[in-house]
């Protein structure tokens, strides 16, 4: 679960840098908070 939310918080703050100008950023943020978010999301309903 960890791992997913690192993800997902690195995924917001690429988002965030995306928006400022870089588009290949915000792709990969956009990506990479989904991942994340589906990861935690995983790993929540596997352990219960």
């Amino acid at each position: 679960m960890v791992i997913g939310g690192l993800f997902l918080v690195y995924g917001v703050i690429l988002i965030v840098a995306g928006v400022a100008g870089a588009a290949v950023n915000l792709w990969t943020g956009l990506a990479m908070s989904v991942f994340g978010g589906l990861f935690v999301i995983w790993a929540r309903t596997r352990h219960i």
